[in-house]
């Protein structure tokens, strides 16, 4: 599963836009004052961020950006992992997705 993680660039993609979402919450932080933005408009902006990583992350897994542009990622064609080796890929990216998730939302709550 990691395999195809690195191959698809999923890792990559991950971490820019969690770092691309620290940024944008740090400038809505800084700027929140200065524009006058209601306290839910901070929460807006965070569950917006919050929203769009699973859409980015099926993204980044369905397609590749390439000099030609953006195209299907194409099916490696080779052995299949044991299920073992799957199901345990499985649990492990699922329990890191519930860990942030629930992380996301105790920051959320404050």
């Amino acid at each position: 599963m990691w395999q195809q993680f690195r191959r698809r660039r999923v890792i990559r993609t991950v971490v820019l836009y969690l770092t691309c979402a620290y940024l944008v919450v740090e400038g809505t932080l800084s700027l929140a004052t200065v524009v006058e933005l209601p306290p839910w408009g901070i929460r807006a902006v965070v569950g917006a961020l919050v929203l769009g990583f699973p859409f980015t992350v099926v993204l980044a897994w369905t397609y590749d950006v390439t000099p030609r542009g953006i195209v299907k990622t194409p099916e490696l064609l080779g052995p299949e992992p044991p299920p073992l080796a799957r199901a345990r890929s499985a649990w492990i990216v699922v329990s890191a997705g519930a860990l942030l998730g629930g992380l996301i939302l105790r920051l959320l709550r404050g």
